[in-house]
């Protein structure tokens, strides 16, 4: 008596592609030395094995976007701030030299002149000062921050 074994037939899966598709397929499986339902299988396999991964990392892309975009509404935010600050700063200085132009123009002589713009030049030598004193301190707040110290 002659023993028959048993054979297991494994469900085959089909599937429809473009012949564009199919060539693509072929291309790919001829280069890593496989048939295509080899070859199909594996990529199969594959991200099935690597499904949770896949999921994960579209949550980080997400969350990543969700980051950039942020950032770049902060950005947005301080450069419109900064903007409006410099404008300010654009008006002030027009006011201070209408000032400046009317104050001049109503002196009396020569002297209360030279007198008017000693105390500017003192004036513009004190903010030249604290400028530099201020841009020091900012220099070095920054040299912390990216250095970690």
């Amino acid at each position: 008596m002659t023993q028959t074994k048993k054979r297991v037939f494994n469900p085959t899966v089909d599937t429809r592609l473009t012949r564009n598709d199919i060539l693509r397929l072929d291309e790919a499986a001829k280069a890593v030395g496989k048939s295509r339902s080899d070859f199909m299988r594996q990529i199969l396999l594959w991200y099935l094995d690597n499904q949770e991964t896949l999921k994960l990392d579209k949550r980080e892309t997400e969350v990543a976007e969700a980051i950039r975009y942020a950032t770049d509404q902060h950005v947005k935010a301080i450069k419109s701030g900064a903007d409006r600050v410099c404008k300010m700063l654009a008006r002030q200085g027009i006011a201070l030299g209408t000032l400046y132009e009317l104050t001049w123009l109503t002196m009396p002589d020569e002297e209360s002149k030279q007198v008017f713009e000693s105390a500017i030049n003192a004036a513009k030598k004190k903010m030249q000062n604290r400028l530099e004193k201020d841009e020091a301190e900012i220099a070095e707040k920054l040299k912390k921050t990216v250095s970690g110290d």
